[in-house]
């Protein structure tokens, strides 16, 4: 579903303290050209309700079934979550005996018992949340911003405010969905570059925004994107690349750059082969976490190809690599060819004045879609002006957090006409001067694998 929208005049923004619609906001100055707004709006639910557990989760396709059946029947649901789990509820009803009713009708059309009726007396999905919001409002011709990643490596995990502190800046706030456990713990789940340099290759054609330096301001470029890579070989064949600086699959091709690791910490079932000054240095067979040398690469290939694939190598041979990354929405000042910093998540919330609501286009479930999470995100004005935004979530006294449409809505109010959905949920972290801003949902900062930091810009 798409629609258009006019950009919204932010009366806020020419306040220092002030009440709008209902919503209480302030503004701090945090560095010259960048502001720090919090809104607070909505109200506590405190009579208690009751609702139906139609189930519980851990998988969001199954929770997604469970919402189309009961949509199917005539009923309303919905998603609510827990960690990694999703419950999937009726709405509240203010006397258990409705709930009973409910519950009889549920049987009646074949639903499973125990269909569980619970009091709620903070509840999740009350309509007029509260809500908890962080903005950070940064002036492109007064700041710089940069991506970078958790110990400046494509692997490992460390806290924003760690990462922020570490490299000065003024301000941030936590990038993109990533692995978050394992060997892998930290690798990005989609588009990661940093000052030119790409580690992580797109996911399923989900969202992602870029930034760059053009006639003394940072400007931004939001969209889609798609992987390509190719390894050259001296013959003229070319092997498709299936992805960077990731664990490699029994039947891919895995691109290691001396951005990722020491080593490539693959397993020994496979081939590795070293390329330095665009020639073939080794040759390994059965060998795993080959060391990935300074200015070189290593190419990995999975068990299931190393017999029609390896023989195509010889010691000394040419071979060149060819990545990029190409945007799936128009381009047609080529923008993404001209980023320096680029960092995804999903889905795509606003684009160039029109609004999306379209997760299937990027594997989002409906689920993860319409539940109410912590969220964290970026967008822009049509002047340039760049927003980035958190909000608080599963702290039903405080704030309860927003679906994607909601959050969709926030930020159309703030004025964007492109906004992106980052990584939420524990990772959703504001930093600003070193400290956390806003409150974590896990009662503390979870470590994170990338973020979007800002600086003051150099004269």
């Amino acid at each position: 579903m798409k629609r258009t929208h006019a950009p919204i005049l932010v009366l806020v923004a020419l306040l220092s303290t002030t009440a709008v619609g209902g919503a209480a906001q302030s503004i701090e100055a945090v560095a010259p050209g960048l502001r720090h707004l919090v809104i607070s709006k909505g109200d506590v639910a405190t009579a208690a309700t009751y609702r139906i557990v139609i189930g519980e989760f851990e998988r969001q396709a199954d929770a997604d079934l469970a919402l189309e059946r009961l949509q199917e029947n005539g009923f309303t649901a919905f998603p609510i979550s827990f960690g990694d789990e999703y419950y999937i509820v009726t709405p509240g009803l203010p006397h258990r005996t409705e709930a009973e009713d409910l519950r009889q009708r549920l049987l009646e059309r074949g639903f499973s018992p125990p269909l569980e009726i619970r009091e709620v007396s903070h509840d999740q999905t009350h309509a007029n949340g509260p809500w908890s919001i962080h903005v950070l409002e940064a002036d492109p011709t007064l700041v710089e911003v940069r991506v970078a990643h958790a110990y400046d490596t494509a692997i490992g995990l460390e806290t924003t405010a760690d990462l922020a502190r570490r490299l000065g800046a003024l301000a941030a706030i936590n990038g993109g969905y990533f692995s978050m456990k394992g060997l892998f713990a930290g690798d990005s789940r989609g588009t990661l570059q940093i000052n030119g340099r790409l580690i992580s290759e797109p996911d399923r054609g989900r969202a992602a925004v870029g930034f760059f330096e053009r006639e003394g301001k940072v400007n931004s470029v939001f969209g889609r994107l798609s992987f390509h890579g190719e390894v050259h070989l001296d013959g003229g064949e070319r092997i498709p690349l299936d992805g960077l600086n990731r664990n490699r699959g029994s039947d891919e091709v895995i691109l290691f750059t001396p951005d990722f690791h020491r080593t490539t910490l693959t397993s020994a079932e496979g081939a590795e082969i070293t390329i330095l000054d665009g020639r073939v240095a080794e040759i390994l067979n059965g060998s795993g976490s080959t060391t990935i040398p300074p200015g070189g690469m290593v190419l990995s290939i999975g068990a299931d190809r190393t017999q029609a694939l390896l023989p195509k190598f010889r010691p000394r041979s040419r071979v060149s690599v060819e990545t990029a990354i190409e945007p799936l929405l128009p381009d047609p000042e080529r923008e993404w060819d001209q980023v320096e910093d680029i960092v995804s998540g999903g889905p795509l919330l606003l684009w160039k004045g029109t609004r999306l609501e379209e997760p299937e286009v990027e594997s989002i479930s409906n689920s993860f879609f319409l539940a109410r999470h912590p969220r964290t995100a970026a967008g822009v004005r049509a002047d340039g002006t760049l927003l980035f935004v958190t909000v608080d979530g599963r702290q039903p006294r405080e704030s309860v957090g927003m679906s994607l449409p909601e959050l969709t809505d926030l930020m159309v109010e703030l004025g964007c006409v492109s906004a992106i959905n980052l990584d939420g949920g524990g990772s959703t972290t504001m930093v600003i001067d070193g400290k956390i801003a806003n409150r974590p949902s896990g009662g503390s900062a979870r470590r994170n694998a990338d973020a979007i930091l800002l600086f003051p810009r150099k004269p």
